[in-house]
């Protein structure tokens, strides 16, 4: 309500205003945009205001209508100052009033929500300038000058005073302009703004003063969100946590919201899975810490942790990737990312948060007058990037012969045709015979005959499409000082590069507040997603996925000849040696997919008083997901030859309710604190039910009651955790900060006398700068950090129970089941992560620089292992503890405000490193290895006292100089042991981020770097083996025979040297070799002896990440338009690499086939690179 004198008397006005208010939100609900309630104001709410030419009255009103402060005033203390030009964002009331009132004779006091302004002494008149009386028996001079921002903005609202004489002063208007006359004994001019950097400039002789303001040095004041969605302010932080807010969010928008962190943060790596678009997204922080467990954060969503399980994800052996649970998430409604990086983080999220967490704010409503209304539209095409580079001379054959086949005879005529044998490309050199590759005719017609030339060396590339991703968004949102509400619609349409693949995902998302009371207030969201795909890529080392067939297939056929892959007696003509024509594959076997999904929540807070509040929330993830995959009659694969049909049903519903009671305020003029007491309920509950329908009556008809042998399965998975926890933070004189916290979870997935477990958390900073009063122009702001950590990890569920599995076919006429081939492990414990970490924050040159360094060390014990047992028991394994993973490594954050100019040009600079030691501390006693993945030829292993993730394979046999030790058949030998080949970890990671703006133009490019580390290629070992890789021409001879029929000679040499051996066959020496053999034994014996060497190839990369260039509409350019704002930006994204090593075969050192421990450093013929180029338009009205 406003209050305000008339006619000598206070009264009350406004309840019009209230009841048009609540027409309006009224009229907004029946139109479909429910607005509930929260309120998010307070005392201390930040305000974003702009006036131009305002009176100090429309202040006050916009402050009203904003907040939950009431003003008391005379009309006559008041209505002389006029002429206000204010744009603030993020300021208090305080220093909003404190910016009117410069050079007035206005005050003001606070009472609670009450703002009383009263005058002291004479009142002073204020238009554009404010003058004493003595000023007009003074001598002056007028000074004229422009205020502007770091990127040439003007800034409206500008205090400027004549320093030394605070009466005299005046503040700029809507165009950053100022004139001000002073006396001519003035010294100089003080010019203030909120936000900005305070500055005193000479005056001498100058008429003429221009001046550019620079942002605020207050870094005290940035906060950032924690755990439990507690915001707090960064310098009282103990631990590392970095925040990605809505600029760097808006533009670059991506499907999979966990893409955004690539290269942005200190310490987290990203990758994507083979699927590419639509699939899931890999996200380590500080590397693995499990051998067996989930290596991955925990996600949370406005305070609610949400399912990111893939459900079967696809593997190496084949299967199709839907997708992961943050994918579900639409970036357009997002507002900020936190990531919390270790144990020192995110201990309060218990067990699911040892590994980091990353936290997502949603966008909510906001007070304003009307309707708000934002509007996306994104269009971005994609492009293949790599494909394999194959060689383009050879056909295909064995042993450089056997290319044709024998002579048919059809219609009369006489035709070549290959042979049986052709699966691989050993064969002579194309030579442009035609031959006859379908002899099943009916009388009169011609065969289909092929060419035998050499095909586009790029034709793999024809057989995808360019993808297309169309995203539309817009939001509407309002409130007043009571309620807000933001509701939003999401579509996007993907189009993928694989022919036939698309998917599309639409989002509604209603997020509202209301303060309910003075005590009570509520805020609650749902959000509603649905996705459908068609078609996803079928991934791994199986012959129906697209990419094993294109590499490995005959490089003379034309993709054209394979889109016709029926023969005439209608059955499907197999290529032979290749199971699957790619055409075949897309057209005939069809998957698709299709998932409902609400996450939600409700909560309450009440404040008892104002240092004392209790905070009562309930949290909903439920999703409904159906699958369906078919295979025709003819299809290959024993269990598919009769056609097929899987169905699967899964329901996943996740239930998190917690409270918190917390007390906070000053305990004395020096210290300050907080206690919190809450506790926790989750509770995860999900039922599968699959039908595998095999025979069918019918060709052609994909329904269980078409088939003849139907087998159901159904499993059901339960999992409950109770938790309580406190926490505690202590502040001497806002420099020095100290936090105390425990939890103990109750988790029903352990062991019986071990559900229960408790771990504390320390933290501390220290401010030196501000306890040492450090006023340096050199270094503007220094923090010290520390913190110790534990957190429990829990186990997967039933591993302490003996699982049993029944069958709906049945023996002699009884049904049956099968028991768990897992030993309860009854004694089941949590695993335990230690972790301390120490830190710096630097900022200098008004913090124009800023750096962060930490250093951390972690160890997770009491891993949660299978280990083999004797079969005698009965069983194959047990679950036990044991086992150490130790992480330790370096991170550093560099911020750096590269160029600030008078004309405008801004250039940031953001650069981030991160070095971690993973390292396998021990196993079970009697535990040589473990085996984390297993991909033809090599394996990923845990051994204890190496790095985690060695790549372990056969070595190349060499003598003591390093050369390569050739055979008695001409080929390379291999070492008879299994050694250590690489390491999946890499040396150090980063990004380089740079943001360029002048005027209204903006450009940012981000670079990412991997460095060291290593992959298996299960590519290069398929196109080496079956000779279609381009570095298999060489060692090849281009003829086989002379111009008189006669067989020329191998030319292949292999360098390397051949033993000498004594008649004992001791080894005396070594000399060149001179043994010419065929190019299939050049080449392909490599990989049929599984040297696993020559298949690890280094994994750095240098990436162009993305690139953006776009143009902000300035408000001025829009006075005349129904828009507040227009934004255009042309994107690209994956551009291109800058630095790769994968030798031609096309192939990402990203991708992983799924996202299990130790998938990183595995490559399975996975899906093309792509880029991605695209033009986002914002509107907003």
């Amino acid at each position: 309500m406003k209050k305000f004198r008339e006619t000598g008397f206070l009264r009350k006005v406004g309840s019009y205003e209230f009841l048009l208010k609540m027409k309006l939100l009224i009229i907004f609900l029946t139109l479909g945009i429910l607005q509930s309630t929260a309120s998010v104001y307070s005392q201390q709410q930040k305000l974003a205001l702009r006036f131009e030419n305002a009176t100090l009255v429309d202040v006050f009103e916009e402050i009203e209508q904003n907040s939950e402060f009431t003003f008391l005033y005379s009309n006559e203390d008041v209505e002389s100052v006029k002429g206000i030009n204010l744009r603030v964002a993020n300021a208090t009331v305080d220093q909003i009033l404190d910016a009117c009132f410069t050079g007035t004779a206005l005050t003001y006091t606070v009472n609670d929500r009450l703002v009383i302004i009263k005058q002291e002494g004479s009142p002073v008149l204020m238009k554009k300038e404010v003058k004493s009386e003595l000023e007009t028996e003074q001598q002056k001079k007028e000074i004229k000058g422009k205020v502007t921002d770091q990127s040439g903005d003007p800034l409206p609202g500008v205090n400027v005073v004549v320093k030394g004489a605070t009466n005299i002063g005046t503040i700029t208007d809507f165009e950053g302009n100022y004139s001000i006359e002073v006396p001519l004994d003035a010294e100089a001019l003080e010019y203030s703004f909120i936000g900005m950097v305070p500055q005193t400039v000479a005056i001498g002789n100058s008429s003429v003063i221009n001046v550019t303001l620079e942002s605020s040095t207050e870094s005290l004041d940035e906060v950032v969100v924690t755990a439990l969605g507690i915001k707090r302010k960064v310098k009282a932080l103990g631990f590392s946590a970095q925040q990605i807010g809505e600029d760097n969010l808006s533009e670059a928008r991506e499907v999979n919201v966990s893409n955004f962190l690539t290269g942005k943060i200190a310490g987290v790596q990203v990758s994507g899975s083979a699927a590419g678009t639509g699939g899931s997204t890999t996200v380590t922080i500080r590397g693995n810490s499990s051998l067996t467990g989930n290596n991955q954060p925990l996600y949370v969503v406005d305070g609610i942790p949400i399912d990111n399980q893939g459900h079967d994800s696809g593997g190496l052996a084949g299967g199709n990737d839907y997708g992961d649970g943050i994918g579900n998430i639409n970036s357009e409604d997002v507002e900020s990312i936190s990531v919390l990086k270790g144990p020192n983080a995110s201990y309060l999220y218990g067990s699911r948060g040892a590994n980091g967490v990353i936290l997502i704010t949603t966008k909510s409503g906001k007070a304003r007058k009307g309707i708000g209304v934002e509007f996306n539209s994104s269009t971005s095409i994609e492009k293949i990037n790599l494909t394999p580079k194959t060689q383009n001379k050879y056909g295909t054959g064995y042993e450089g012969t056997n290319l044709y086949g024998k002579i048919v005879e059809i219609n009369g005529k006489s035709y070549e045709t290959l042979p049986a044998w052709h699966g691989d490309n050993w064969g002579p050199p194309l030579d442009g015979r035609r031959v006859v590759v379908d002899p099943f005719v009916f009388p009169g017609e011609e065969p289909r005959t092929l060419t035998l030339l050499p095909q586009d060396p790029n034709n793999i590339r024809d057989f995808w499409e360019t993808g297309l991703i169309a995203n539309n968004f817009v939001a509407f949102t309002g409130g007043d000082d009571k309620t807000s509400a933001r509701l939003s619609f999401g579509n996007t349409n993907i189009k993928g590069i694989t022919p036939k693949n698309k998917g599309v995902r639409n989002t509604i998302n209603l997020r509202a507040s209301s303060k309910l009371s003075d005590k009570l207030s509520f805020d609650g969201k749902v959000n509603y997603t649905n996705t459908k795909y068609e078609n996803r890529p079928n991934l791994g080392e199986t012959s129906d996925n697209y990419v094993y067939s294109l590499s490995v297939m005959g490089r003379y056929v034309p993709l054209d000849f394979l889109k016709k892959y029926y023969e005439k007696t209608g059955t499907y003509g197999r290529w032979p040696g290749i199971k699957y024509n790619p055409y075949y594959v897309l057209n005939e076997l069809k998957n698709n997919d299709q998932r409902d999904r609400i996450i939600g929540f409700a909560s309450l807070k009440y404040e008892f008083t104002d240092w004392l509040n209790l905070t009562a929330r309930t949290g909903l993830d439920w999703y409904s997901e159906e699958r369906q995959k078919t295979w025709p009659v003819g299809a290959a694969g024993r269990a598919n030859q009769k056609g097929r049909l899987v169905e699967t049903s899964r329901k996943v519903k996740e239930s998190n309710s917690d409270f918190l009671l917390t007390a906070a305020g000053d305990i004395s003029s020096n210290f300050s604190g907080s206690f919190s007491f809450g506790g926790s309920l989750l509770k995860q509950y999900t039922t599968e039910m699959s039908w595998d329908a095999r025979d069918f009556k019918a060709e052609g008809v994909y329904d269980v009651s078409n088939a003849q042998d139907i087998r159901p399965e159904s499993s059901l998975w339960e999992k409950e955790i109770q938790s309580l926890y406190f926490m505690s933070q202590l502040a001497y004189k806002n420099y020095l900060f100290v936090d105390i916290s425990g939890r103990n979870d109750w988790s029903s997935t352990l062991g019986k006398n071990n559900y229960s477990f408790f771990y504390p958390s320390v933290s501390t900073s220290f401010v030196f700068t501000d306890a040492f009063d450090m006023n340096s122009n050199i270094l503007s702001f220094g923090k010290l950090r520390a913190s110790w950590a534990q957190v429990g990890n829990d186990s997967a569920p039933y591993l302490t129970k003996i699982g049993y599995k029944s069958y709906t076919t049945n023996y002699k006429g009884h049904g049956y089941a099968d028991v768990s081939t897992g030993l309860p492990a009854v004694n089941l414990k949590n695993e335990l992560t230690e972790s301390w970490e120490i830190g710096a924050d630097l900022r200098f040159f008004k913090n124009r620089l800023s750096i962060d360094m930490t250093y951390y060390d972690g160890a997770t014990k009491n891993q949660i292992l299978p280990v083999q047992v004797s079969s005698t028991s009965g069983y194959q394994t047990v679950v036990i503890n044991a086992g150490e993973i130790k992480n330790s490594g370096f991170e550093m954050v560099l911020n750096a405000g590269i160029v600030r100019s008078g004309s405008g040009f801004k250039w940031d600079l953001s650069f981030n490193y991160a070095k971690n030691e993973s390292k396998v501390v021990e196993l079970s006693p009697g535990i040589e290895t473990y085996l984390l993945v297993k991909s033809y030829p090599n394996l990923i292993e845990a051994r204890p006292g190496q790095r985690f993730g060695n790549i372990i394979g056969y070595k190349y046999k060499r003598a003591p100089d390093g050369r390569r030790i050739v055979g008695s058949k001409g080929s390379y030998l291999k070492e008879t042991e299994k050694s250590i080949l690489g390491n999946i970890t890499p040396d150090w990671i980063g990004g380089l981020n740079n943001s360029l703006s002048y005027k209204g133009f903006f450009m940012n490019f981000l670079i990412d770097f991997v460095q060291g580390g290593q992959l298996t290629s299960t590519t290069k070992y398929q196109m080496i083996r079956k000779g279609s890789a381009l570095i298999t021409e060489e060692g090849r001879r281009p003829r086989d025979t002379d111009d008189q029929g006669n067989q020329l000679p191998y030319v292949g040499v292999l360098d390397g040297v051949v033993e000498i051996t004594d008649d004992a066959g001791n080894v005396t020496g070594y000399e060149e070799n001179t043994q010419a053999v065929d190019g299939q034994t050049y080449w392909a014996t490599r990989g049929w002896q599984r040297i696993g060497e020559e298949f690890v190839m280094d994994a750095s990369y240098i990436m162009l990440r993305e690139v953006i260039f776009g143009y902000n509409f300035k408000p001025n350019a829009l006075k005349k338009t129904p828009f507040k704002g227009i934004r255009v930006s042309l994107v690209g994204r994956n551009l291109f690499y800058l630095e790769e090593h994968m030798q031609n075969m096309g192939i990402s050192p990203e991708s992983a086939p799924n996202t299990s421990a130790g998938a990183r450093g595995v490559e399975v013929l996975s899906m093309p690179t792509t880029r991605t180029f695209g033009v986002n338009v914002n509107l907003t009205f």
